[in-house]
């Protein structure tokens, strides 16, 4: 009964559809029937690329994502088709060297795509198998491949104009939407970033193991601001605003996260910090207040400074306040003294980075603010995936040609472009195998609906209306699973192809020895894809994950490396997040759980160990610090440079982890002789940072411990 009962609920996309999803399919229906009205009229050869044309871009999605779709699906296009009269000129009676062309440019769209972002990557993956449509659909006549060109451009031109046409109609107010909901996103994610150093501030770890969650809905929302732009256009610079605001709010998570380390370590051995953290906890309260309430932010501002120099106060005091006094002289009071001095800095420059936040926030939310701001976080590329992608398409492909020019096979093209679209498309997913094994599955559905179709309905069809009748429940059954986040790689290629096997022509409809042929052709390609993707570098998320932490580790190598380029630390903080996001998706379904913790605190630590090793070579750097500090800093850094995990568990014994605390226990009697102010208020940031790095280093070494 449960099973059953389960079974009813995981079909409610199909007869309790969401208010979002009917629209989405009622008007891709309609974009449907009037781009296929419009290529019958016109008496086009083959109406029904104008109308797969139509599911290529069809989103149940903001109207950002949409027209950005459609922009990218155009220029990939057109690219295509300029690529595919090149080729065809190059090579007019030379099969191997013609065929050799397309599979290295196939490959070569599929690497581009796996080093971009968003829609971009789908535009070159267009390029990839519009070339490919073009030049197969045309090699029995080369003579006709300018003819084909056009004719397929127009169709997805076509296509994708009337669905954007469409879906305007849909959209009112859009400036004034897009702008309240990225203002919404915006919202949210400063709240959870404000609750989230609340509860750390309580010395609760399980909001530190959880920030990883905020941290990917970040990285989520920041990936969307491209789309709110579009949608925003004219409207100044607040989308570079908004990706300041979720740089911010990952800065707040991170030092929140190194404080609630110092919090942990130094709580019972302090003087009198714990007086600033109920004050912190009723600022934040009010703040949670304000920002819920939608009110002006500028009193908020005036308050939350008064806390940081507050903060700063208590630094100075503890400088100056007991000097020339004998307790100041004691080891006791002095150690406590110092580590007053870090709490306090560490939360100072929490509300530091939540003051950005807040002004950049409020910044966004203006909209007669017209000014020049930029931000931007430069992009990481996973180089390895790329070639292993360009790699996997290069050789299904060439395997496809020769069993091609080996059988003679009347629809071997058709075969190799549907090949080709399918070793393109897979190049934007993660795990390629199984968005191959979905493509394959809706390539099946689609066959056997198309059938039915071809060979019961379709002899009764006499006039248009009668088949926009009918083709509301093929099409509108795809529509829907196309909402379905877990059904839609399956869904949108049902669709595709679905409108490709019926056929529309105004002569008549496809007779059965077409639809058998076209049927075999999609689905021994559907077949070639799946074993090319099993046999060439198949999927396993172990060995993702293994790569992923092994990426982390060389980064903190990299960045240790004196000799190497330091990045911004919003920039590592950005491509850690990113890497934590994908490992996230990788034990998303994993049982687990002290794995899945095991890698939410390893993420977290190598971001913030990374943070502070920028810190440490910035003060090695510059010039406030002596020699001889330096010479200890260089020391660390070169001993993490090396770090690999051993034996870091055991704490004081691991080589980087002893190293890093003898420096702290040099650097904390350094702290209490040194006369120069300037220096010894670097000391103690050292020491900050130094605690933070030998910390992370010895509670996360089995996750940085990646065997070879």
């Amino acid at each position: 009964m449960i099973l059953s009962k389960a079974t009813f609920q995981s079909f409610s996309w199909l007869y309790a559809p969401q208010k979002t999803a009917i629209i989405f399919a009622f008007r891709t229906l309609i974009a449907s029937y009037v781009v296929l009205v419009i290529a019958l009229w016109m008496e086009m050869d083959s109406p029904r690329w104008a109308i797969m044309a139509v599911w290529i871009v069809a989103q149940n999605a903001s109207r950002g994502e949409v027209l950005s779709k459609a922009y990218w699906v155009i220029v990939g296009n057109i690219t295509g088709i300029v690529v595919s009269l090149i080729i065809v000129a190059s090579f007019p009676q030379q099969p191997f060297l013609f065929d050799l062309a397309v599979a290295l440019w196939v490959a070569f769209c599929c690497w581009v795509s796996s080093c971009t972002r968003n829609f971009r990557a789908l535009g070159m993956v267009m390029a990839g198998y519009s070339c490919a449509i073009v030049l197969f659909s045309s090699v029995s006549d080369p003579n006709q491949t300018f003819m084909m060109a056009m004719s397929r451009g127009s169709y997805f031109i076509i296509g994708i104009l009337a669905e954007n046409f469409t879906a305007r109609l849909f959209d009112l107010n859009l400036h004034n939407q897009a702008h309240k909901k990225l203002n919404d996103d915006l919202l949210l994610a400063v709240e959870e970033g404000v609750k989230s150093v609340s509860k750390m501030l309580d010395g609760n770890d399980w909001a530190v193991a959880q920030s990883d969650k905020l941290l990917s809905s970040i990285m989520a929302l920041n990936n969307n601001i491209e789309f709110r732009e579009r949608e925003m256009k004219g409207s100044g610079h607040r989308g570079d605003h908004a990706r300041a605001v979720l740089a911010s709010v990952s800065g707040v998570l991170v030092k929140a996260t190194g404080f609630s380390i110092h919090l942990k370590q130094m709580q019972k051995d302090v003087l009198n910090f714990h007086y600033i953290v109920p004050l912190t906890q009723t600022y934040l309260g009010k703040l949670l207040e304000h920002l819920k309430a939608g009110t002006p932010l500028d009193e908020t501002l005036k308050a939350l400074n008064a806390l940081r120099w507050e903060c700063r106060q208590r630094i100075a005091d503890s400088f100056y306040k007991n000097l020339g006094k004998p307790q100041a002289t004691n080891e006791d009071y002095a150690r406590k003294t110092l580590n007053d001095r870090i709490l306090y800095q560490s939360l100072r420059e929490i509300l530091a980075e939540l003051e950005v936040t807040l002004r950049e926030l409020s910044q966004s939310r203006d909209l007669s603010l017209h000014d020049n701001f930029k931000f931007d976080i430069k992009p990481t590329f996973d180089f390895r995936r790329a070639w292993r992608n360009a790699i996997r398409a290069f050789f299904a492909i060439s395997v496809g040609c020769v069993a091609w020019e080996i059988t003679g096979w009347d629809h071997g093209p058709l075969f190799l472009a549907f090949l080709c679209m399918g070793c393109a498309r897979f190049c934007i997913f993660e795990n390629a195998t199984l968005a191959c094994w979905g493509w394959f599955k809706g390539a099946c559905i689609a066959i056997v609906v198309g059938g039915f179709y071809n060979f019961l309905i379709m002899p009764a069809v006499s006039n248009l209306t009668f088949l926009f009748s009918l083709l509301i429940i093929p099409l509108g059954i795809g529509a829907l699973a196309m909402c379905v986040p877990r059904l839609a790689p399956v869904a949108s290629t049902y669709a595709f192809f679905f409108c490709y096997m019926l056929g529309f022509a105004n002569e008549g409809r496809v007779d059965e020895i077409s639809f058998f042929n076209n049927a075999s052709a999609l689905f021994l390609s559907g077949v070639c894809a799946l074993v090319s993707y099993r046999v060439f570098f198949p999927y396993r998320a172990r060995r993702i994950r293994r790569q992923m932490r092994l990426k982390l580790l060389k980064g903190l190598h990299h960045l240790a490396n004196p000799t190497a380029s330091l990045p911004l630390a919003r920039e590592w903080v950005g491509a850690v997040t990113e890497a934590l996001v994908i490992l996230m998706r990788q034990l998303n379904e994993d049982r687990n759980t002290t794995l899945i913790k095991s890698y939410r605190h390893g993420s977290m630590a190598v971001m913030l160990i990374g943070i502070n090793i920028i810190r440490l070579r910035h003060m090695v750097d510059h010039d406030i610090m002596t020699e001889d500090i330096k010479d200890i800093l260089r020391v660390v850094l070169r001993r993490i440079a090396a770090f690999e995990g051993r034996k870091a568990k055991y704490a004081r014994y691991a080589r980087t982890v002893m190293i890093a605390h003898r420096a702290i226990a040099r650097f904390r009697q350094r702290e209490a002789t040194e006369k120069n102010l300037a220096v010894r208020i670097e000391v103690s940031a050292a020491i900050s940072s130094l605690i933070l790095i030998s910390y992370a280093l010895d509670k996360n070494a089995s996750f940085l411990r990646v065997k070879k």
